[in-house]
């Protein structure tokens, strides 16, 4: 997520703690330090994402990153946590496709040219019978000499339609299956955003100090 300097980016929406404070220079057990609530974590509404006209499909394309998917959308790159979120993205590193250069020391680093070029696994092609009726789907992995036997105008067939799939096809389609997200209208952000700041509001408790702040207590620290 951006580091930006947005109203809007992530690490702005998270409460503070007022923390014991661990510096080496603190004066006594009670000096506190106002932090980021980082262990914060937001539990969104099932019928926001229940609501399909409120998202549009989108292929990322190419290297791009969330924060420029949130700037071509709402023109703002600290939102690009809103993407994520809404996607359900929560480990960047291994959800969101991975840029051609990444990709490319990805490869070197777990196989060689050889391995690359090797059979991962085999799949169905599209299979059709004479009058156009799907037999087989493609894309289901299947063992090597995979064959189906069907009736086609009365007339028993069998038919083998595979492919093989290299293990560089093998990660590059893993990589491309996660280009494919839903962003969330721009009509429907100003609720995600009210409705996000209403879930990371504290409530009431003995740690309350208001509802972006609370103080907690560390038993474990020692006074220098």
């Amino acid at each position: 997520m951006t580091y930006s300097g947005s109203p809007n980016s992530y690490f702005r929406q998270l409460p503070d703690l007022d923390y014991p404070s661990l510096a080496n220079d603190r004066t006594s057990a009670y000096d506190y330090k106002i932090v980021k609530n980082i262990f914060k974590r937001a539990v969104l509404r099932d019928d926001i994402f229940d609501e399909v006209t409120a998202f549009t499909k989108y292929s990322i394309e190419g290297d791009e990153r969330a924060d420029q998917v949130a700037y071509d959308f709402y023109k703002d790159s600290g939102l690009d946590w809103v993407i994520l979120t809404t996607n359900n993205i929560v480990h960047v590193r291994d959800e969101w496709p991975m840029s051609n250069r990444d990709f490319l020391t990805y490869l070197n680093s777990k196989y060689t040219s050889q391995e690359l070029s090797n059979i991962h696994h085999y799949e169905t092609q599209v299979l059709r019978s004479s009058n156009g009726q799907l037999i087989q789907p493609e894309g289901l992995r299947v063992p090597n000499g995979h064959s189906i036997t069907f009736i086609d105008n009365g007339v028993l067939r069998t038919e083998s339609k595979i492919k093989q799939v290299t293990f560089l096809e093998h990660e590059t389609n893993l990589n491309d299956a996660k280009r494919n997200i839903n962003i969330l209208r721009s009509e429907y952000l100003n609720l995600f955003l009210e409705d996000f700041a209403n879930i990371m509001e504290y409530k009431e408790s003995n740690q309350f100090v208001s509802n972006d702040l609370k103080k907690t207590e560390n038993p474990r620290l020692i006074s220098p």
